[in-house]
């Protein structure tokens, strides 16, 4: 048999284990974490800041979420259940702000690097 035969024979036989394991094998579901629907929403008297956290891994997780306004910090942890959403509301009043800044920090448990960041500069420096 020719080389070119045998060559052309392994690689119909490799396309073949190929195509039986891409039919065969179950794909992987996605692990990771997301934070969907961000709003931010004014009313006379306050922002409403809203945002759901996806945890689409396996097992449960916890996750950290930090506020940091007019140098006030606020932690709240939570813990996600496999394939469960958590949404996060927080409430930002007129009165309390100066600089009208806010941030939000979401952490993974036993992460140093959050998944997301959020900053608001509410208050028009014009005003």
């Amino acid at each position: 048999m020719s080389p070119i035969r045998l060559l052309y024979a392994a690689s119909l036989v490799l396309l073949g284990v190929l195509l039986a394991l891409a039919v065969l094998r179950p794909t992987v579901a996605p692990s990771y974490s997301e934070v969907q629907r961000v709003q931010l929403l004014e009313r006379p008297d306050q922002w409403v800041v809203e945002f759901s956290i996806i945890h689409r891994g396996k097992g449960d997780m916890g996750y950290t979420i930090e506020v940091l306004e007019e140098g006030r910090r606020s932690t709240q942890n939570i813990v996600l259940q496999e394939g469960r959403t958590f949404t996060y509301i927080y409430h930002i009043y007129r009165d309390d702000l100066e600089s009208g800044r806010a941030n939000f920090t979401l952490y993974r448990e036993g992460e140093e690097r959050p998944i997301e960041q959020l900053t608001y500069y509410l208050l028009d420096p014009e005003a």
